[in-house]
Formats: C-alpha cells, sequence, structure tokens
C-alpha cells in the first residue's frame, strides 16, 4: 500500500505542477486580439455569451455552473473592459441579456484561434494516438472533478 500511496502522491504532484503551470501562463491575463488582457474565467465568460448572445444572467449562471453574484462581478469587469453589453430584455423591463461588444466578438474568435493551435500542438505530440489520449484525459478529468466535488462536500 505504500508505493501504492507514493504513487498517488506523484500523481497529485504531477497534477498540480500541470495545473500552475496553466495559471502561471495566464498569470497577467491574456490579450485575446485586444489591448486588455483576460483571465481564464473572464474570456470563458465571453465564449459562452458568444454562443449564447442575449442570454439572461441566470442563464449564463446557470451554463457556466457558478453563483449569480459571481457572475455579476464578473460582467460588470467584462463591461467595464468594453467586451459585454447589457441590454434591457424587452420581454421583462427588470431583467437583463447580455451581448458581446466588437471586442468582445474579436476576443471570442481569437480566443478560438488559441484552441485551435493547442489543439494542433497536441496533436503533432501524440500523433495518431491523439483520439485515444484525448478520450483518455477527458475521462480522467471528469472523474477528478467529481472525486473534488464529492470532496468538497464531505469536507
Amino acid at each position: 500500500m505504500d508505493k501504492e500511496k507514493a504513487r498517488f502522491d506523484r500523481m497529485l504532484e504531477t497534477m498540480m505542477a500541470f495545473v500552475e503551470g496553466v495559471n502561471e501562463s495566464h498569470a497577467g491575463g491574456v490579450r485575446f486580439g485586444s489591448k486588455t488582457p483576460l483571465y481564464p474565467a473572464e474570456i470563458h465568460t465571453v465564449v459562452a455569451i458568444g454562443r449564447n448572445q442575449g442570454i439572461s444572467l441566470t442563464g449564463l449562471a446557470e451554463e457556466l455552473g457558478i453563483t449569480k453574484p459571481t457572475l455579476s462581478e464578473r460582467i460588470r469587469k467584462l463591461v467595464d473592459k468594453g467586451f459585454v453589453e447589457k441590454r434591457t430584455n424587452p420581454k421583462d423591463r427588470k431583467a437583463v441579456t447580455l451581448w458581446l461588444t466588437p471586442d468582445g466578438i474579436t476576443a471570442n474568435h481569437h480566443h478560438a484561434l488559441h484552441h485551435e493551435k493547442m489543439y494542433a500542438g497536441f496533436c503533432r505530440h501524440f500523433g495518431e494516438d491523439a483520439p485515444q489520449k484525448i478520450a483518455a484525459f477527458t475521462r480522467t478529468f471528469e472523474e477528478l472533478s467529481r472525486l473534488n466535488k464529492d470532496a468538497c462536500e464531505h469536507a
């Protein structure tokens, strides 16, 4: 059992090194075709709005799996940075809908290009094994996410 525990610890160290590397590469934000940097949570919010132009705050919070107060603060920052526009919902004057500005559309496009480059690099690295690696990594990350969620709920 000690060997297995040591392998588990090594796995955790490797996973954390990967996460820290990703975080480090985004530490100051990334400029996706604009002068203003965006952090990962911000650009992924822009992407979600781009997929659902006119979405409500409630709908977007559900899609992203975050609370409305957290999303409201993020949207405030994205509006201030000029990537998102809030419009009054014509069907419900109290509600707002979310839309990308021209800068938001540009950032969304450049983020898609960023993912295309990452995919090309992944495929170059893993070659013909890339499809199997994608499936295996996806399964593993989904399982780890469930494990983490369960651990947080039982802490």
